[in-house]
């Protein structure tokens, strides 16, 4: 009988039992209902308790640890004066609530607030190591004993809202007894009567999702046998039997499009996997039933005839790029090399064309001897041996290096300033070096060279152009445990605020077209930080300019 009824009427059917067997149980349970919803009612307070301590201190404290820790390790001063303030935003919204603790509580945290203000004053002298060991020890036990303290706190509210609960368990368990015969005769009944209704709709859906199964394994991997054995056996008179029904009859048609569209799919995989070889030649030709994959089909050949000519227009233009850039930056190397030659030969050429003057002068009254020429001659070739030892000490600085290899720093630094001696000796211009021995790195030596060679560069044309007066350049070469830290100021009057943001971009420049590349500050940015994997930025100070560089350091 319950094999012709529809399923909306199995389904009232076990309903009806469903509520019946509610509205006995509801009227049993309401007296439980009002005496557990007090139980609740305590053990939520309890659990708000519990959750203040964890939202207003516990969460807020770690956040506290994570701001101080990322002060420390800030790479520059504008993102340490940021966290500066949200820590101390930090400080005055957590103070308050700290207040209203136990004395003892309140005490840890104004020991913890001391030590965290203790790692600014050593970042303010920076002093970084003493601020990193300070957060590590001193101020991680500090605030592990904070967390200890606020952490059994939470454990008395806890505890006490363990207790609540368990007052409440017990009334339930006492209350539970009085309905147990009454459920075990409802269950019984609703058993008996909905487990013959639900077999019949499981065994029915059972038999449903098995052909849909058969389907879905088929449309994975389609073939024409598979697909003539599928058949959903079921006669049922309800919608599970009009459902296979609909089914079996529906799946030849679906099979047919299947296989017409599987051919077309099989094809632009083909095309694809020469695509990956490199064959462009190859178009889709089956027709889909789907319009899509024949959208698709058209929108694949399309792409097919472009993709060719558009790879290698892109590449051919992103050649030229790297070609024109490459010359540029040769360019303005050369151009910068013969000025600084022009320095450095001035003088000689002076003491020179003196020498001339004087065998001219001795010649025209007859006081020319071949001791004064010999003395002459030897003197001129001790200055153009000079000036031959000029062009070979440029040579090989711009000579590139061919490996990475271990070298001094400092050394590296007083080579890139020897190029500029002699232009900044022409220009008034003051240069200090403060050295620091043993400061070794691994990188390229003639590269860093030159990345040195273009900030002092840089800094001469600037301070040249406005004119400065008592112009100087101060270089620093300092040793940490890990990093050597190089900084080079000037007094210039510092990079205005709208282009310190792009100095290291490529083509970027404020000089005049006739006297800047914009290439040489983005050729050192990937010298320091692509080919030696360090850092390198600038700020302003209240005089000039100053660039920092970070490298670590080869024990």
């Amino acid at each position: 009988m319950i094999k012709y009824l529809s399923i909306r009427l199995k389904f009232l059917l076990m309903a009806s039992l469903g509520v019946c067997s509610i509205v006995t149980l509801s009227f049993l349970a309401f007296d439980i209902t009002q005496k557990g919803v007090v139980n609740v009612n305590n053990v939520f307070e309890g659990s708000k308790r519990v959750q203040t301590i964890q939202q207003t201190y516990i969460l807020p404290l770690f956040k506290l640890r994570e701001q101080s820790l990322s002060l420390i390790m800030a790479p520059n001063e504008d993102l340490r004066k940021d966290i500066l303030r949200t820590i101390n935003a930090m400080y005055q919204k957590m103070d308050e609530p700290f207040q209203r603790l136990p004395k003892n509580v309140y005490d840890q945290w104004q020991n913890y607030v001391t030590l965290i203000r203790a790692n600014q004053s050593y970042l303010k002298d920076d002093f970084e190591e003493g601020a990193f060991i300070n957060a590590n020890t001193v101020e991680r036990d500090q605030f592990y004993a904070l967390m200890d303290s606020l952490d059994e706190m939470q454990q008395n509210e806890l505890s006490h809202a363990s207790d609540t609960f368990t007052k409440a368990n017990k009334e339930a368990n006492n209350s539970r007894y009085f309905i147990v015969v009454w459920l075990i005769i409802i269950i019984v009944l609703t058993l008996l009567i909905g487990s013959y209704i639900a077999k019949n709709i499981v065994d029915s859906t059972l038999h449903v999702s098995k052909g849909l199964r058969e389907f879905f394994d088929y449309l994975k991997s389609p073939s024409t046998e598979e697909a003539t054995r599928i058949h959903i056996p079921l006669n049922n008179k309800d919608e599970l039997g009009d459902m296979a029904r609909r089914i079996n009859k529906n799946i030849e048609i679906i099979q047919a499009n299947l296989e017409q569209d599987s051919k077309l799919i099989e094809d632009a995989t083909n095309v694809v996997e020469d695509l990956k070889l490199g064959n462009l030649d190859r178009r889709l030709v089956a027709r889909a039933n789907s319009d899509q994959l024949n959208l698709l089909k058209a929108v694949m050949n399309e792409m097919l005839d472009n993709l060719e000519f558009r790879i290698q227009q892109e590449i051919n233009e992103r050649t030229r790029q790297e070609q024109l850039l490459i010359q540029q930056s040769k360019l303005a190397a050369m151009g910068n090399m013969i000025g600084n030659i022009a320095h450095q030969w001035r003088q000689p050429l002076g003491e020179i064309n003196a020498l001339l003057m004087i065998i001219q002068v001795r010649r025209h009254f007859e006081d020319f001897t071949e001791e004064f020429l010999n003395a002459k001659i030897e003197e001129c070739n001790r200055i153009t041996e000079y000036m031959s030892n000029t062009i070979s000490d440029f040579q090989n600085f711009f000579k590139p290096s061919k490996a990475k290899e271990i070298f001094d720093v400092t050394h590296a630094c007083e080579r890139a300033s020897s190029i500029l001696q002699a232009s900044l000796k022409y220009h008034s211009i003051e240069f200090r070096l403060e050295k620091s021995e043993g400061a070794q790195v691994l990188g390229y030596p003639n590269e860093f060279a030159q990345a040195i060679l273009n900030v002092l560069s840089n800094a001469k044309d600037v301070l040249i152009e406005r004119q400065i007066e008592a112009p100087y350049i101060a270089m620093s070469v300092k040793n940490g445990k890990r990093y050597t830290l190089i900084k080079i100021e000037d007094n210039g009057g510092g990079i205005a605020a709208e282009h310190i943001e792009r100095i290291f971009e490529p083509y970027f420049t404020t000089k005049h077209a006739k006297q800047g590349t914009g290439i040489g500050l983005y050729m050192t940015k990937m010298i320091i930080e692509n080919n030696m994997n360090g850092i390198i930025n600038v700020s302003n100070t209240n005089y000039g300019a100053l660039f920092t560089i970070k490298l670590k350091r080869e024990s």
